[in-house]
């Protein structure tokens, strides 16, 4: 079986959003055994939505489609597809039950634009959405298979997992199973990772390596497949144990688990609380811890010294350091994190100083040169790092490795 995915929006082809939909579905067709053969990116022009589903009618068996199916005059994902399968878009009462319940909920009344939503092409496998207001759909005609989804991830998401997995699985059961895995990677760069585990991975032949680099970690995917699910995840598994000695604790996390999350629930088991004083990184460190839902418990604030009177006045950094050592210093640094931890009354500080540029730089002390600090009230742990890339990059990855450092420490508790 061939499939394909379109995503549809013009804020993607304008780079206004990235499309996490098609990377997120791909994935899913891998574990099924299904082949991915292409996937397209349309504006919400709807001769060019048209063209580009009659393209994938002519080469795929499956065509997943992603976004405009919402109430606005630039979703007209079912109107396209009803056009290129010359069907009629009908009205769908369970669909319309559906928007009146959600719509209500908000004390909204349904408007004709709201009311477009629950018209699908005849014929469609209607996809109650418990998430929002459009409707997903499941469509067999001519021995194709088109199935709608939202734009909205976390919607279609858990449509997918909920809906379409069951489908694909009941109707087409894999021959061979096929699974990935993502692990996690922080402290080491991508050439570090490739030479610590090639003598390894070359040795292998029932699974499939990539390392890929992006601009918060390394990722090293392991790919395997076998006749039943049971023995795919007991491949996986030891191909996982098998790196996991190799690179140990660089390795954070897996698939979709995210730095600031593994940090946190360290912090909540161990039932300790964290504070922050930033300069160069201006806030970026505090922003990620307080990403997950429930970091009220162990984060307690922060203070954003990006002057050396508020180092002084709040910190209470000596003015006679800063000018002995300077600002950016590993001096100032521990001062900061011991600051932050009484000023916040927090078991840990953690301070970030440091030059993100482009200006600022000396002959001494170059652009990314970032000094950082740990402090529990009884020891403090320094770090000295000089980084590279403009501002931003700069700024995330010494967020980022502030936050390492702290999940290293808790570790080690």
């Amino acid at each position: 079986m061939k499939a394909e995915i379109i995503s549809i929006g013009s804020e993607i082809l304008r780079g206004q959003i990235i499309d996490t939909n098609a990377n997120f579905i791909a994935k899913k067709l891998v574990e099924l055994g299904i082949d991915l053969e292409h996937i397209s990116v349309v504006s919400d022009n709807p001769e060019s939505l048209l063209s580009t589903l009659k393209l994938a009618l002519q080469r795929a068996d499956l065509i997943i489609t992603t976004g405009g199916l919402g109430p606005t005059e630039d979703d007209i994902t079912y109107q396209a597809i009803a056009r290129a399968l010359n069907l009629k878009l009908i009205k769908y009462p369970e669909a319309e039950e559906n928007l009146k319940r959600i719509l209500e909920k908000i004390n909204k009344a349904i408007s004709p634009s709201n009311l477009k939503q629950v018209y699908l092409p005849e014929g469609a496998k209607i996809i109650i959405n418990q998430y929002g207001t459009a409707p997903a759909m499941i469509l067999e005609k001519d021995n194709k298979i088109i199935c709608s989804f939202p734009g909205v991830p976390h919607e279609m998401k858990n449509l997918i997992e909920e809906n379409l997995i069951l489908y694909l699985k009941e109707k087409f059961p894999p021959s061979i199973i096929k699974k990935s895995k993502i692990l996690k990677i922080t402290g080491l760069g991508e050439s570090s990772v490739n030479e610590l585990i090639r003598d390894y991975t070359n040795k292998q032949s029932n699974f499939s390596f990539g390392i890929y680099a992006n601009p918060e970690d390394i990722q090293v995917q392991i790919t395997t497949q076998a006749l039943t699910e049971k023995e795919t995840d007991k491949l996986l598994q030891s191909s996982v144990n098998q790196l996991t000695k190799i690179l140990g604790n660089y390795i954070y996390g897996s698939d979709d688990k995210t730095l600031e999350e593994v940090v946190g629930k360290l912090l909540k088991t161990k039932k300790l609380t964290v504070a922050v004083a930033e300069s160069c990184t201006g806030g970026m460190l505090g922003e990620m811890i307080t990403r997950i839902p429930g970091s009220s418990e162990y984060f307690q604030g922060g203070v954003i010294s990006y002057s050396a009177k508020v180092k002084e006045d709040l910190l209470k950094v000596p003015l006679e350091v800063i000018k002995k050592y300077g600002e950016v210093s590993k001096e100032v640094a521990q001062l900061m994190a011991e600051g932050t931890r009484r000023c916040c009354h927090s078991d840990i500080g953690i301070s970030i100083t440091g030059i993100a540029g482009p200006g600022g730089a000396t002959e001494k002390k170059k652009v990314g040169l970032v000094y950082m600090a740990l402090s529990d009230g009884k020891k403090t742990i320094n770090q000295k790092h000089q980084l590279f890339g403009n501002r931003q990059l700069i700024r995330l990855r010494t967020s980022r490795r502030a936050l390492n450092m702290l999940r290293m420490y808790l570790m080690g508790k």
